[in-house]
């Protein structure tokens, strides 16, 4: 299993300097830019325009700050904190307004003639089970234990990722529970985010 966090993945400058990616996953790990699966944390820092991915499959949550709003030519869409992923074609590159300062931000990108994502909200009652996808994953969004990767409790940190590449070593459904700093409080919070590598749309 691979467990990365954002904190310590290295950031690197965007070339319009409106912001910062932090690189948690990228498959193959070959650093090569022919990837399948990408998985990053962005701090947008300014208003400004998407970079356009043509042949990609995009998925965008808003981590922290007021939120989004991207436009396109024909309509617009709203992105705030604990909202549902947006998912679009990367191709279609949107311009990106901050309501009211810097967003942190999820990005999954999927090479659309290789493979497919499913990103979904998760819910502190939920067990999710990898069953044969050739990847799966969960974004932790506040410090957690995750429970079935592995088979072993994993403690994650906010804004960190744990991922398995298929075959999995699991004997059941992945959980979650919360962290014990923050007690009850936590678990009416939304945890974090599953991720499941799915083959290419036909």
């Amino acid at each position: 299993m691979i467990l990365v966090s954002a904190s310590a993945a290295a950031p690197v400058p965007w070339k319009n300097g409106g912001g910062v990616t932090r690189e948690l996953l990228r498959l193959p790990a070959d650093g090569s830019d022919d990837w399948t699966l990408r998985i990053s944390v962005a701090d947008i820092a300014a208003d400004g325009p998407f970079s356009p991915f043509p042949g990609i499959a995009r998925w965008f949550a808003v981590l922290t700050g007021a939120g989004v709003r991207l436009r396109w030519p024909a309509t617009a869409q709203h992105v705030h904190p604990g909202e549902p992923p947006l998912r679009f074609d990367g191709a279609d590159a949107p311009d990106c307004t901050l309501f009211d300062g810097p967003t942190r931000d999820l990005n999954i990108m999927v090479r659309k003639t290789r493979a497919d994502a499913l990103v979904t909200a998760a819910a502190w009652r939920d067990e999710a089970e990898p069953g044969a996808s050739p990847g799966f994953g969960f974004f932790a969004l506040q410090a957690l234990t995750l429970h079935g990767a592995d088979d072993l409790p994993v403690r994650m940190e906010a804004l960190s990722l744990a991922w398995c590449d298929s075959p999995f070593r699991a004997s059941r459904a992945w959980s979650l529970e919360p962290g014990h700093d923050n007690g009850a409080a936590q678990a009416h919070t939304l945890p974090g985010y599953w991720i499941r590598l799915l083959a290419p749309r036909r």
